[in-house]
Order: structure tokens, then C-alpha cells, then sequence
């Protein structure tokens, strides 16, 4: 009974990995240049924000309000 039952389970995961791992990542609509173009942007913005999100923890986000003059 248990050997009857565990080869239909294996074909229905051999079938889902391979109609999972056929589609891949594409895009419907979308040629690879576009989609690399869209990740290269995505990174970018990300590499940004977290310079952004550095610079606010070191407080190098703003200028200070310390004067460069001598002030009595």
C-alpha cells in the first residue's frame, strides 16, 4: 500500500518543480533588456536609500547650526 501511494506522490512534485523551474523568472510583456534595466534602477534606489539611512544615523544628513563665525 505505502509503495502504491509514493510513486504517484513523487510524479505530482517532479511535475510542480518542473513547471515552477520552466517559467522562470520572466515578465509577461517585458524583453530581458527591460527587466535588467528594471533591476539595475532597483538597486540603484536601493543603494541610495541606504546612504541616505547612514548618513541620517551619523547625522550627515543636514548641515549643523553652528556658526562658522565667532558669536559673543
Amino acid at each position: 500500500m505505502r509503495k502504491q501511494l509514493l510513486l504517484p506522490v513523487i510524479l505530482v512534485v517532479l511535475l510542480a518543480a518542473v513547471s515552477t523551474l520552466t517559467t522562470g523568472c520572466a515578465a509577461p510583456g517585458l524583453t530581458k533588456k527591460e527587466v535588467h534595466r528594471r533591476h539595475i534602477e532597483t538597486i540603484n534606489n536601493n543603494s541610495l536609500q541606504m546612504q541616505d539611512d547612514i548618513d541620517a544615523v551619523l547625522l550627515l544628513d543636514r548641515p549643523g547650526r553652528l556658526s562658522n563665525m565667532m558669536v559673543r
